[in-house]
């Protein structure tokens, strides 16, 4: 098959090499690696892992890429935290949460960061976007550093967050008693109280 060919029939901006033998089903499978890899190798396609593909020109958002590469897992943490714009710094990868083993995988589209968390904490996001509500983020973000953090103003000020009044606080406690860990309700109370001085 052309690349033309393949291009205007695969309907996905990322794909996986078995959808690409079902689409081009009239070759040879090994025809098919083959070309995929030559493709690649040319740049007009991109390998994001082992079997898993994309076309450069038509991935629009990063979450196509996260979504084909470890699922299921949501966008949480440093991402979604400076999404809604609670906190300031620019993220160079994209943190996720997922119910699996903890992976990083780094692909021509960025680097992608998948943290593990319990399956009964994997909630609270939308699921087109894949985008973890702000409060959601919060509370994963407390469960998942909860170690390294202390109740200090000086650790909250190093945090920086920012918008706190956006918050809403009793989505954010509930979120908190959901995971089990008293830390992670202190950290939220503390937060609560940091944003007012």
């Amino acid at each position: 098959m052309k690349y033309n060919e393949f291009q205007k029939k695969m309907p996905k901006a990322v794909f996986r090499t078995a959808e690409a033998l079902r689409l081009a089903w009239v070759t040879k499978d090994t025809t098919v690696r083959l070309q995929l890899h030559q493709w690649s190798q040319a740049g007009q396609i991109l390998r994001l892992k082992r079997g898993i593909y994309a076309f450069p020109d038509r991935v629009l958002e990063q979450s196509e890429a996260a979504r084909a590469l470890y699922a299921p897992a949501y966008i949480s943490l440093e991402s979604a935290l400076h999404f809604h714009g609670l906190i300031p710094d620019v993220v160079f990868a994209m943190t996720l949460v997922t119910p699996k083993t903890t992976r990083r995988f780094k692909t021509p589209l960025g680097q992608f960061i998948y943290r593990h968390i319990q399956p009964k904490l994997f909630f609270g996001f939308d699921p087109d976007t894949l985008m973890a509500e702000k409060e959601k983020a919060v509370a994963d973000f407390f469960y998942l550093e909860s170690g390294r953090l202390s109740l200090t103003p000086d650790c909250f000020n190093e945090l920086r967050w920012q918008n706190l009044e956006n918050l809403d606080f009793k989505k954010l406690a509930g979120y908190g008693k959901k995971t089990g860990v008293k830390k992670v309700e202190a950290l939220i109370a503390f937060l609560k109280n940091h944003g007012k001085t």
